[in-house]
């Protein structure tokens, strides 16, 4: 098991590195797979063992060998997060169809996450293939009815709740690609994880927020990414879904 446990995370290592370069390319319209990796200032081609997930940005210190330009600290941490996420996901579920799950979701929430934090976007090109990869995984563990509502729940519920904030305060309170999202979310986990998801990304994204706008002494109409908080509910209930549900029925007196 442990074996399985270090594979993984080194397979998310590995996707780390492919995760940054659509971080990069897919807002700016870019493809992921042609030209190979460079540098985005010189545009020099990275060698292989320049392109070691992690230990290449620590060897060279950060930056480019042909130009010296500084290579942001993202490229790392992204690598980073997938490999440990990828290894806690293998320990967790272990060698089954469900982890299959697991991984491609992360990889996406990943993704999404960083390019939503650095752009404001979520692209439909990883979030639409997202809902249809969702139902298929649904559909093969069996639970294809409840993929179905989550996903049209998901985007409903969302855009039902822009639309009465546009009409009570005259401007859009978030964009379409955190209704795609959530309906991806819906997608992958049911509509059981849709009132969890929307209420713990609700509480964080306020808390945090509102601390980020204090700091940066910015005014509340400042646009702040939701993507991010709305990945973190799906990753919370995704590993945790079912004692968080069975907690909340004990709670309110109810057995399963």
């Amino acid at each position: 098991m442990s074996v399985f446990v270090l594979i993984c995370g080194l397979l998310g290592l590995l996707l780390g590195s492919f995760a940054n370069v659509c971080v990069h390319r897919i807002p700016r319209r870019e493809s992921v797979a042609f030209p190979g990796s460079h540098c985005p200032q010189c545009s020099h081609p990275i060698a292989p063992y320049d392109n070691i997930p992690v230990l290449s940005w620590l060897i060279l210190r950060g930056r480019c060998r042909n130009c010296h330009a500084a290579i942001a600290w993202r490229y790392p941490l992204l690598e980073l997060l997938m490999g440990i996420s990828w290894a806690g996901l293998a320990w967790h579920f272990g060698p089954t169809l469900q982890l299959g799950m697991a991984l491609t979701l992360f990889f996406l929430l990943w993704v999404l996450s960083f390019i939503d934090f650095e752009t404001g976007l979520l692209p439909d090109v990883l979030t639409l293939p997202g809902i249809i990869v969702g139902l298929a995984f649904s559909w093969w563990l069996g639970d294809w009815r409840d993929a179905v509502m989550g996903a049209a729940a998901g985007y409903g519920v969302l855009w039902l709740v822009n639309r009465l904030f546009l009409l009570y305060s005259g401007r859009e309170g978030m964009g379409y690609g955190d209704f795609k999202l959530l309906a991806m979310l819906g997608a992958f986990l049911g509509w059981q994880a849709l009132s969890f998801v929307i209420l713990f990304s609700s509480v964080i994204g306020a808390a945090i927020g509102s601390v980020f706008l204090w700091l940066a002494r910015r005014g509340m109409r400042t646009e702040i990414p939701f993507g991010p908080y709305l990945a973190a509910g799906g990753m919370v209930w995704l590993l945790w879904g079912d004692a968080i549900l069975t907690w909340y029925m004990g709670m309110m007196g109810i057995r399963l």
